[in-house]
């Protein structure tokens, strides 16, 4: 039996946008542009591709180092990591479930132990149409074979690629892009979503709860500094932030689509600078507004204010964010902005 590895590498899951788009999700609209509003998938069993065995070694490492073809384990996992409580990594979730789709519909469902690890043996389909790019570089993996079809090596783990979403209870956490699973220059590297999202990480780790930020808040005089920002450092990070938040290059129609599939996942919006920001890089500037432009002027109505209005569950259960509900109007995040914004939201 040939085993093929998956390991999550998180890019993170906010992007206000307006509107959801009703769709049928199957291979032909399998990119970040086309699977932004997929909701998460229902109908299957809850940790129903659980691997076998205690695995609460090596917490937040990468799990790939042993559980590849070439690795020390016996077993080889396709799809293993750690997921956290919150984004900042510093408490494992238990009980959180992470649930993958590839581009041929098949469902994996895992869930996370005592120590937030989770892992499988589940094979993950192949994508004919798949891109390899990494710091710049890009690589079409997709050739034409005799027939006239598409193709790519079925064997080349940067083909199998997926959608993903973190679930704890009732709160569910949408990855914005598609991923791929190998790593971006090796066809036979495995990479764990560890690698890039741990807790001191440039991304922070995989995590799933809807759980304050705070322990608790001031019920007036609300901080900027003290109290407001580490929430959108919590839940805003790493779609809305300064610079280039372009989802990778994975699929041939985000290389050469018409219309081209890669998306902006911050909307150009920077949720962690009170004003916004300008930065440059590699020639592209990149110009964004600030958490003022989300929230000043809505004084008289802190909930109609976009921060609040598009990223809390609406009274009829649906979701207007792309990056999934974040907390209702009774939630102590919400009402600790909601009060910061009718006080002001000054920057203080």
């Amino acid at each position: 039996m040939i085993y093929k590895s998956l390991f999550i590498a998180t890019t993170c899951i906010l992007c206000l946008g307006a509107g959801v788009l009703a769709a049928e999700y199957d291979a032909s609209n399998f990119s970040a542009d086309g699977r932004k509003w997929q909701p998460v998938p229902t109908g299957h069993i809850p940790g129903k591709d659980n691997g076998a065995g205690k695995g609460t070694h090596n917490a937040g490492e990468d799990c790939g180092i042993c559980h590849r073809p070439d690795g020390k384990a016996p077993v080889i996992f396709t799809i293993a990591g750690t997921v956290y409580e919150d984004r900042a990594g510093r408490k494992p979730l238990q009980g959180g479930e992470i649930i993958v789709q590839d581009r041929e519909g098949h469902v994996i469902s895992v869930t996370s132990n005592e120590v937030g690890n989770f892992w499988t043996q589940a094979p993950v389909s192949s994508n004919p149409y798949a891109i390899a790019s990494h710091g710049g570089v890009t690589e079409t993996l997709y050739y034409t074979d005799e027939l006239g079809f598409h193709t790519a090596d079925p064997e080349d783990t940067r083909t199998w690629q997926y959608k993903a979403w973190v679930k704890s209870g009732n709160h569910v956490r949408p990855m914005v892009t598609i991923a791929p699973i190998g790593g971006a220059t090796d066809p036979s590297s495995r990479m764990s979503c560890n690698m890039h999202h741990a807790a001191m990480g440039s991304r922070g780790g995989l995590w799933g709860m809807g759980k304050n930020t705070l322990a608790s808040y001031p019920p007036a005089r609300l901080s900027f500094k003290k109290h407001i920002l580490p929430i959108f450092r919590n839940k805003c990070v790493p779609c809305h932030i300064p610079g280039a938040t372009l989802t990778r290059l994975v699929t041939q129609s985000d290389f050469e689509g018409e219309p081209l599939t890669q998306i902006d996942h911050s909307k150009s919006l920077d949720l962690v600078s009170y004003n916004g920001s300008s930065v440059t890089t590699g020639g592209t500037t990149w110009t964004k507004r600030g958490i003022k432009d989300m929230t000043a002027g809505y004084e008289d109505n802190p909930d109609a204010s976009p921060v609040l209005a598009k990223t809390r569950r609406q009274a009829d259960g649906s979701v207007i964010h792309g990056g999934g509900a974040f907390w209702s109007a009774t939630d102590p995040d919400y009402r600790a902005i909601r009060k910061w914004i009718a006080e002001g939201a000054q920057d203080n």
